[in-house]
């Protein structure tokens, strides 16, 4: 087979095929005596239908399955001659017809890897943003465990309820003067304060006595409701405050920390927090790093990138996006704080991970990085360390593709270890880190 390959840009080649006559015959001669041996042709036996009646009836179908199988053969073999990285399947611009005594000629279009003969790694700069912890957010780790472990109990003396108040309530719900049966709701559990209420229902609850009742009325809009039938309508809850229960936290003492852990003192407990929260804030902020070293290798390197590989990794995101929007449906969660931006910006960040991902991948290609064997062995075992499993069990659930991603998140990291040591780290002070907050 004879081929030649013209670039239409950086990432699209044309491949023009010749088929020989030579092997187009052979197709043919195949294809006619798969047939022949199968073809039931009245007035002939099995076996004996002469080509030129299977030509007249079949020779389409023969033609076609021949065309197919020679473009297939001929694509492959250009695409190994010319060591051509596709990315996507080829475009044939006009399937050829065969021609007896002539060779096969087609032409195709096909997206392909850019050539990256040259990565920029020069001054990065980079701010490791600070992981220090304050004494207010081990104290709120600890009120958090207080909360968890404090017992539910009605008041001693009756009383209004009030911020951290558990109530159980029923209600039945009238929207727009209808009343609405199936959103009423009986022996109904709501707390005070937990930020799961509505600020009318905060309101019309603060101060409620058990046995009181009370009528909270609520404006739907867009920012209240995640039900289209209510939005723009007005709804009154009829509320009857059945009980009142408070929590009762434990004291913070040496007691307290032996109830919530193998600690025999309160500050034994602390600084276990410390080092828990310590641990979690250099984790986030090394990613933090890692996130700006591939930043500004995309900066640096306008590498133009396969349209195909852009629209996969959009439609991975957007499979993300939906499972991660229906899981913070189910959990309460606000959409608008994924802060995802619009369609543009989302494809934005496919092509922006696609360029990245070409980048390292030259990186590695330059600096001859790659993964041997004893790595990946010694991070099955780490695993096998760390999951409690015997090491065998460990490999037989690695194997195949998930090997293949493991060999591969150790290469990543080989490759960002290896722009870190090219880049220049500076500690960003906790003051500018807040500020970046707010």
């Amino acid at each position: 087979m004879q081929s030649q390959v013209h670039e239409i840009d950086p990432v699209t080649v044309e491949l023009e095929v010749q088929v020989p006559w030579e092997r187009v015959k052979k197709g043919l001669d195949a294809g006619y005596g798969k047939l022949q041996k199968s073809a039931k042709v009245r007035g002939f036996r099995k076996g004996k239908v002469p080509r030129n009646v299977l030509k007249q009836l079949y020779g389409r179908q023969v033609d076609g399955e021949v065309v197919a199988t020679l473009i297939e053969e001929g694509l492959l073999a250009a695409v190994q001659e010319h060591e051509l990285a596709v990315v996507a399947s080829p475009e044939v611009d006009d399937l050829p017809r065969i021609e007896s005594g002539q060779p096969l000629a087609f032409k195709a279009k096909l997206e392909v890897r850019p050539k990256v003969d040259d990565v920029v790694t020069d001054g990065l700069e980079l701010k490791r943003p600070s992981s220090e912890v304050a004494d207010e957010a081990v104290m709120k780790e600890i009120e958090a465990m207080r909360e968890k472990h404090a017992e539910i109990q009605t008041p001693e003396e009756e009383r209004p309820a009030k911020e951290g108040d558990i109530l159980t309530i029923d209600y039945v719900v009238e929207v727009d003067g209808e009343e609405k049966p199936e959103m009423n709701a009986t022996g109904r559990e709501v707390e005070l304060g937990s930020g799961r209420l509505l600020p009318e229902f905060e309101e019309g609850l603060t101060g409620k006595k058990a046995g009181e009742s009370a009528e909270i009325r609520i404006a739907y809009d867009e920012e209240n409701t995640g039900a289209e039938e209510l939005k723009g309508k007005r709804a009154l809850f009829k509320v009857e405050v059945k009980e009142l229960r408070e929590k009762v936290l434990p004291e913070l003492d040496d007691e307290f920390a032996k109830d919530v852990g193998e600690y025999e003192t309160l500050d034994e407990l602390k600084a276990k927090v410390r080092a828990d929260l310590e641990k979690a804030a250099n984790e986030r902020s090394d990613s933090a790093v890692r996130e700006q070293v591939v930043e500004q290798l995309v900066q640096k390197n306008e590498v133009p990138v396969p349209p195909s590989l852009v629209q996969q990794q959009l439609q991975s995101m957007r499979q993300e996006l939906a499972f991660l929007m229906q899981y913070m449906g189910q959990m309460g969660g606000n959409l608008a704080d994924l802060g995802l931006g619009d369609e543009d910006e989302m494809a934005q960040r496919a092509e922006n991970k696609v360029r990245a991902a070409l980048l390292m991948g030259a990186v590695a290609k330059q600096q001859e990085l790659k993964v041997e064997a004893e790595e990946i062995e010694a991070k099955l075992a780490e695993i096998a360390e760390q999951s409690g499993k015997h090491i065998a069990k460990v490999r037989v659930e690695y194997a195949g593709e998930r090997r293949e991603s493991l060999e591969n998140k150790i290469l990543e990291d080989k490759i960002l270890d290896y722009l870190m040591s090219r880049a220049t780290v500076t500690d960003a002070p906790p003051e500018a880190e807040e500020a970046g907050d707010e």
